[in-house]
């Protein structure tokens, strides 16, 4: 039956039907070698793309200059390897990802009083999280600004004259919400809101008194924009870094291997001693 359906559908017969059995008609052998060259092209296609899939790692974050960054190095040290890091602006999106087995882990970064509200969020959407690290908040400026001291020991900001740069969370649409400006933040005479990561480097390259309250900003990010960093108390705000996986989703394991480097990369450089230009 199936054979005939498959006639019907190529509009000629493939085999001569008698008592005696089946025969291929001529174009059935015409048929049959043009299939089997296929089928054999299909096979190597497919065990090409899984030998190709063995060897890639689909990663998504938070817009993130640290999480980017250090993809990139960990994309460096493995040449052999597809290594991709998407950013997405929605945290619907990006724990979609994961959730879909789209990306195998997504990278966040929070306000370390979100954790709980977090946590359970991402247990009723069977998604694991492991944490990575946590850092104090930063205030980032250039190394220009009339407002930055290098030579007090350790170096200092004078926020009597900022302006704070706060930059907006990416949580709001699972209703989960962080609000710097209610956390003990330095006396300043105004603030700002964010307007995303490109638009946030070229508000601090041309208002002299903007101090952007930030998260750990990758120390090449700093050095390539002329920025300086300097830690507030930790007592003013804490940020909190970890990835997410699926639930009850065992990992390859050279995937495995090849995250769990990339995490201990991330953990070096939140982990690394407060840096100054």
């Amino acid at each position: 039956r199936a054979i005939g359906e498959l006639e019907e559908s190529l509009g000629f017969p493939l085999f001569f039907r008698s008592r005696r059995g089946m025969a291929p008609t001529p174009q059935g052998k015409r048929f049959l070698g043009e299939a089997e060259a296929l089928l054999e092209q299909l096979s190597r296609v497919a065990r090409e793309c899984r030998q190709a899939n063995a060897l890639s790692l689909r990663i998504s974050c938070v817009p993130s200059s640290l999480f980017v960054n250090c993809a990139l190095e960990l994309a460096r040290r493995h040449p052999s390897w597809a290594i991709s890091c998407e950013e997405h602006d929605s945290c619907t999106e990006l724990l979609d990802q994961v959730a879909h087995g789209a990306s195998l882990a997504a990278f966040l970064t929070f306000g370390a009083s979100m954790k709980k509200d977090l946590l359970s969020y991402l247990a009723r959407r069977n998604l694991s999280y492991h944490p990575l690290a946590q850092s104090p908040a930063y205030g980032v400026l250039r190394q220009s600004s009339n407002l930055y001291h290098p030579e007090t020991n350790p170096p200092s900001i004078c926020y009597e004259d900022a302006l704070l740069l706060l930059s907006t969370t990416y949580f709001e649409p699972i209703g989960i919400y962080f609000q710097p400006e209610k956390s003990s933040l330095p006396a300043a005479k105004g603030v700002c809101h964010g307007v995303g990561r490109a638009g946030n480097l070229d508000m601090l390259a041309s208002i002299d008194p903007l101090v952007m309250i930030s998260c750990h900003v990758h120390s090449k990010i700093l050095a390539r924009n002329g920025l300086a960093a300097v830690p507030l108390q930790p007592e003013a705000m804490a940020y909190e870094y970890g990835c997410v996986t699926k639930a009850g989703a065992p990992l390859p394991a050279e995937s495995q291997g090849i995250l769990a480097e990339l995490e201990e990369i991330i953990r070096q450089e939140v982990d690394a001693p407060s840096y100054f230009p």
